[in-house]
């Protein structure tokens, strides 16, 4: 129960510091096609990182690697043997606060860089995830459709969750190959 708490005061406190940012209207097609600059943001557990290959890979065939900046939990060695030219940013269990938020320093790296597109790839809501796409001020942030999601994406993904991660993920590559 205080978990649940805990996650509503972030939920809340999140909804308060982004109040006074609206997003502009786009255009999607170019938005995506004209993109240089990607974040993508890795499932924060372990064992969800090997449906997300066929994602990587079309980013890793769309964009220079140096130019992908990829946030990951402390697990994220596979995809740094995928792409050995990206910037990681790591986020540690100690880099979120307790009500689910990344830290300040965790924020400051992820603004270093512009961002043009931001894919979260979480199909759950997870706030910190969700929290720095939207921090990012990306002109494209993609997550999947669920609960709370309006506020964190300005384009969102349906999926169906009796679907196997591996479908879902392919699927989202499929749709930004398209673009």
């Amino acid at each position: 129960m205080l978990e649940g708490v805990r996650r509503s005061i972030g939920f809340l406190a999140a909804m308060y510091h982004f109040r006074s940012s609206r997003d502009k209207m786009i255009s999607f097609t170019a938005a995506v096609s004209s993109a240089h600059q990607a974040l993508l943001i890795l499932p924060l557990s372990h064992h969800e990182f090997l449906p997300t290959i066929m994602v990587v890979d079309l980013l890793k065939k769309r964009f220079q690697e140096e130019n992908i900046t990829v946030v990951t939990g402390d697990h994220g060695i596979e995809v740094v043997r995928m792409l050995p030219r990206s910037q990681f940013i790591h986020i540690l269990v100690h880099e979120i606060n307790v009500f689910y938020l990344p830290c300040a320093d965790v924020i400051q790296r992820v603004k270093k860089k512009k961002y043009d597109i931001a894919i979260d790839l979480n199909l759950d809501f997870v706030l910190p995830s969700a929290y720095i796409c939207r921090e990012s001020s990306a002109r494209v942030r993609i997550g999947f459709v669920r609960k709370h999601a309006d506020a964190f994406y300005n384009f969102q993904i349906q999926h169906d969750p009796t679907l196997g991660r591996k479908f879902i993920y392919d699927r989202l590559a499929k749709c930004l190959q398209k673009f």
